[in-house]
């Protein structure tokens, strides 16, 4: 009764944090724009197969996760909550299953503890937390990739486990690639290999049930595709993704950033469970190792930074099993090197290298009044877990510092908030939304916002801007000439355009102005009516 009555506790606490700013900021463009147009397009009765931001033909290939936003607008409305519900609870899903995994029936009461753990982790991980806040592909990605793998560790319990791993890898070969399939096939192989564990390829390659569900709707699905859109199969191929010198530091800040704050723990745990021979020993937390290695250098490989996002469960699981058995055989030496290692890794970050790298990322100087108290919070963890070890207090350590880590992610979701307020155009968006009416006409005037169709649901033109990848939208407006002749027709003609082009001499005259908003400015040819 205690440990259910803790687990929901636990559970109201992580759905607090993770899902209570999912709808307080405007959409990030042009990421989160492109993926809740193209979902707003679909519930609203566009083809499912043929994704769209109005008129405009869209490519990708992360068409499951559409079909996920396009339902979330069905049941909670035209929000940005709804198009990031699925990212949400994403994240609940794969510390969910590092739980899972770090599972050991041999033992319950370390079963307990190291799930506890490695759930406290995988939520305080700030990888984990900034995929689930972003309407995009990647956290629904990493938590059905997360369930394949905890499916995988425990198959040999039950098979409906197998079942489960492979009915996740297929659906996020749906929603995501064929990352979903080839990544997944790929570390059980390379297990298998590493460990010499021919039954667990055996038995994953060859159970019917299992292979015939992947087959038979991974197939449909492809043939699907075939008759109906084939653009998108050509999205599917995997990239390498080419490096400039930049390219490479900010891949290595961003990867940095995302595994805070556990580096330390996450270098003493891989050292320890690292193979020193050959075959590696059969054990979950090997298993765990190869899947992290798979699915991060993959991530590297394509240029996707955010896919780093799949390795959180496996890592948090590995740490929280080794921190379980450090804990058990009271060996506070491998608890003092991760907690120094720690140290010595994130305090020249968060106190010294952050506040230079303000110049050269805006957006970090943006949300600088949250990273102030994350950076704070992030000393507090320091603190406790240096103080819990030195003083040799291990349950107050196994209490405390995991829940100092979830404590970091309280003002770090300010960071989307004020990111939002400098590149969200939600207030001119909502503005359009109450405004536009029958043949009026958007233009957006040297940008091009994607989310401007996500809130007014209208197409519009754009003007001096550059396209966006993957988005072949055609610009009906071809000089300043053909837009004074749609400026001074008939029709009511909206535009967004940027603070400082409002002076700009060739713009048309006759400019009623209705809302300025973070350095945008929407403006009309024919003055609206108070309402």
């Amino acid at each position: 009764m205690f440990r259910n009555r803790k687990a929901l506790l636990f559970g109201v606490l992580l759905f607090y944090l993770y899902f209570r700013g999912t709808g307080d900021h405007g959409l990030i463009d042009p990421l989160e724009g492109i993926n809740a147009s193209i979902s707003l397009h679909m519930s609203a009765g566009g083809n499912r197969f043929i994704p769209r931001i109005g008129e405009a033909f869209a490519a990708g290939r992360s068409i499951g996760t559409w079909w996920l936003e396009a339902i979330a607008l069905k049941i909670f409305g035209w929000s940005e909550f709804a198009v990031r519900f699925f990212s949400a609870l994403s994240g609940l899903i794969m510390i969910w299953a590092s739980a899972i995994s770090s599972h050991d029936s041999e033992s319950l009461v370390k079963n307990t503890r190291a799930s506890w753990l490695s759930a406290g982790i995988c939520a305080g991980m700030t990888i984990c937390f900034t995929v689930s806040q972003l309407a995009s592909p990647h956290a629904i990605f990493a938590g059905l990739m997360s369930i394949t793998m905890a499916g995988i560790i425990r198959y040999r319990e039950s098979k409906h486990w197998l079942f489960l791993s492979h009915l996740c890898s297929t659906f996020s070969f749906i929603t995501y690639g064929f990352e979903g399939l080839f990544l997944t096939w790929l570390a059980v192989f390379a297990y298998s290999v590493l460990a010499d564990d021919t039954d667990m390829l055996r038995d994953f390659f060859t159970w019917p049930v299992g292979m015939i569900f992947t087959v038979s709707i991974s197939g449909l699905y492809f043939l699907l595709l075939m008759l109906l859109n084939t653009d998108i199969i050509q999205f599917m191929h995997c990239r390498v993704h080419t490096y400039s010198f930049g390219g490479i530091t900010g891949m290595c800040v961003l990867a940095f950033i995302g595994f805070m704050p556990f580096h330390g723990f996450i270098l003493r745990a891989l050292y320890e469970v690292m193979p020193r021979e050959y075959p590696a020993r059969k054990t979950p937390e090997v298993f765990m190792l190869v899947w992290a290695i798979v699915f991060g250098v993959s991530a590297v490989m394509s240029g996707d930074m955010l896919m780093l996002s799949c390795t959180a469960a496996p890592l948090s699981s590995i740490i929280g099993r080794k921190l379980d058995v450090w804990l058990e055989s009271k060996n506070m030496y491998s608890v003092r090197i991760s907690v120094t290692l720690n140290i010595l890794l994130l305090v020249p970050v968060v106190f010294m290298i952050l506040p230079f790298m303000m110049n050269a990322l805006p957006v970090i100087k943006l949300s600088m009044l949250s990273l102030l108290p994350w950076g704070i919070t992030t000393g507090l963890f320091l603190f406790a877990s240096w103080y819990y070890t030195k003083t040799k207090q291990i349950e107050k350590w196994v209490r405390n510092v995991p829940g100092a880590a979830l404590l970091c992610l309280m003002p770090l979701a300010g960071v989307f908030n004020l990111t939002a307020e400098s590149y969200s155009v939600r207030d001119i968006g909502l503005r359009l939304r109450d405004s536009v009416k029958g043949n009026d006409r958007v233009i957006q005037y040297s940008v091009n916002y994607p989310s401007v169709y996500f809130y007014s649901f209208r197409n519009s033109g754009l003007i001096d801007a550059e396209l966006m990848p993957g988005i072949a939208e055609k610009k009906f407006i071809a000089d300043n000439e053909e837009l004074n002749r749609f400026w001074n027709g008939k029709e009511r003609v909206f535009m967004i355009i940027p603070t400082e082009k409002s002076v700009n001499n060739s713009l048309p005259k006759n400019i009623f102005s209705i809302i300025e908003s973070n350095g945008m400015l929407l403006i009309s040819n024919q003055k609206l009516e108070n309402k």
